[in-house]
């Protein structure tokens, strides 16, 4: 079955009937066809979802959790099937869908165990003869916008939980891909039970997308925001959202460092360092820009990952043996080339990669990148990393807290204890110790601080963004 067949049939249909083709990095093929929607379509839909907000949010909890529990077994029963989609969509590697897939479904079940938590609490009094009612109740109509590059995850965190809640979500996916980040997770939940007026899908083509948002995100329909992509664009978005009055989560940039001590055993440690540098092709939020190690392993650590980067297989996602897939644009490989070699034309060395060929590019180890360079503060988003020496705790910490954005971390020593208190004084929305800067957990609040963003969604958090507290005073 292809996958225009799939997907399409489901998707809005816009006014002036334009659509937009959804184009492999891989093959250069047209995959579908989507609807190019435009400002004036907003209404509608948004007035739709409104209505079936109000019977999802009846709908009994224990028949909510079902459906999000059946839609997550669908998710992983037709793996195959997706992983297939993301290798010619987003060029997704199989272990890289894989992961979507499995942490997409867990998000799913994370989500049905939290219908039946508590929605509310009983204060105390002053009087006596007075109850005073704490309550949540669902926002209303919330909407979702979801990158391209872990598009089925990013998809189900900013949605599953809303939904569980008894929100209606719009989601609006990347024009990259609109099956990844989009259509592939609402039709597994229609599938599964869910009205299809409860999450609609809205696309746009390129160029158009800033367009639809601003008119989505003005609409007194829309109750939460949650965005997920570069800190500029959620600087314009937060701006409108404030203006509207509406609450939001920004999940922003990173230019994240991993820190590794000096007692480490780089043999051991040189497989992870890599992943967490050059994990999807380095698109990754999560993904290390900057690698901290201690002056005296410094030259070992350069040179045990360069031979691991010039060992990467870099091609077609679809074979086995690749490990890296190909860049997502046209515009991507530009900005991998314009970071390399204005990087390496202010004396920043190139110890392994640098090249590219089309959109494959190869994993590129820096050294000696200084201030003047760009990449010594804008974020990579590309298979680049940076090797910087320091000299004690004091050093990395200063070198690791360097710019405004602070999403995620990581630190990485023998001595546990040592790390952790290390850790701590690292500015970041999350620190792993002794672990990849790559990984999240669905029960578990992500987000950055400073530039990186503002809120948290996962588990009890995001119950608490996506729902309205409400004040009953009782008298006697």
């Amino acid at each position: 079955m292809s996958t225009q067949s799939v997907f399409a049939p489901r998707a809005l249909r816009g006014s002036r009937g334009r659509t937009f083709a959804d184009v492999s990095p891989v093959t250069g093929e047209t995959l579908a066809e989507f609807p190019a929607l435009q400002p004036d379509d907003v209404a509608d839909i948004l007035r739709d979802a409104a209505h079936a907000q109000r019977e999802w949010a009846a709908v009994p909890y224990t028949e909510r959790r079902r459906i999000l529990l059946s839609a997550a077994d669908l998710l992983e029963s037709e793996l195959q099937e997706h992983a297939a989609t993301m290798a010619l969509e987003v060029g997704a590697t199989r272990p890289w869908a894989e992961m979507n897939i499995h942490e997409s479904a867990a998000t799913l079940r994370e989500a049905a165990s939290l219908t039946s938590g508590a929605i509310g609490e009983i204060l105390p009094s002053f009087d006596p003869d007075t109850v005073n009612q704490s309550l949540r109740e669902p926002a209303g109509v919330s909407l979702s916008i979801v990158p391209w590059n872990a598009p089925v995850i990013l998809a189900a965190r900013s949605s599953a939980i809303s939904l569980a809640v008894g929100n209606a979500v719009v989601i609006r996916p990347s024009e990259e891909a609109p099956i990844s980040a989009g259509h592939l997770l609402a039709d597994a939940l229609v599938r599964a039970g869910v009205p299809a007026e409860v999450i609609p899908v809205v696309t746009s083509a390129a160029g158009e997308g800033r367009h639809l948002i601003n008119e989505l995100v003005a609409s007194p329909e829309i109750r939460r925001i949650a965005f997920i992509g570069s800190t500029p664009v959620g600087r314009s978005i937060a701006s409108q959202a404030g203006a509207a009055l509406t609450p939001s989560v920004m999940e922003l940039g990173g230019k994240n460092v991993t820190i590794v001590r000096e007692d480490v055993d780089l043999e051991r440690w040189a497989p992870l360092l890599a992943f967490s540098a050059f994990a999807n092709t380095g698109q990754v939020c999560m993904c290390t820009d900057k690698l901290l190690v201690h002056r005296s392993r410094y030259a070992e650590a350069v040179d045990r990952l360069v031979a691991i980067a010039e060992s990467m297989n870099v091609g077609d996602p679809r074979d086995p043996a690749v490990q890296l897939g190909p860049l997502i644009n046209a515009g991507a490989a530009a900005h991998f080339s314009e970071l390399v070699e204005d990087a390496r034309g202010l004396g920043a060395g190139v110890a392994a990669g640098g090249s590219i060929d089309g959109l494959y590019a190869r994993p590129t180890v820096l050294t000696d990148v200084n201030d003047r360079c760009r990449f010594f503060a804008e974020e990579g988003f590309a298979p680049i990393v940076n090797v910087v020496p320091y000299d004690d705790d004091d050093d990395a910490l200063a070198k690791a807290n360097e710019g405004e954005l602070g999403l995620i971390a990581a630190v990485i020593s023998d001595d546990a204890d040592r790390a952790y208190r290390l850790a701590r004084r690292v500015r970041a929305g999350a620190v792993h110790v002794n672990g990849a800067s790559v990984g999240d957990e669905p029960h578990v609040p992500f987000g950055g601080l400073g530039a990186s963003g503002m809120g948290r969604l996962g588990g009890r958090d995001s119950v608490r963004f996506y729902t309205e507290q409400r004040t009953f005073y009782l008298h006697g």
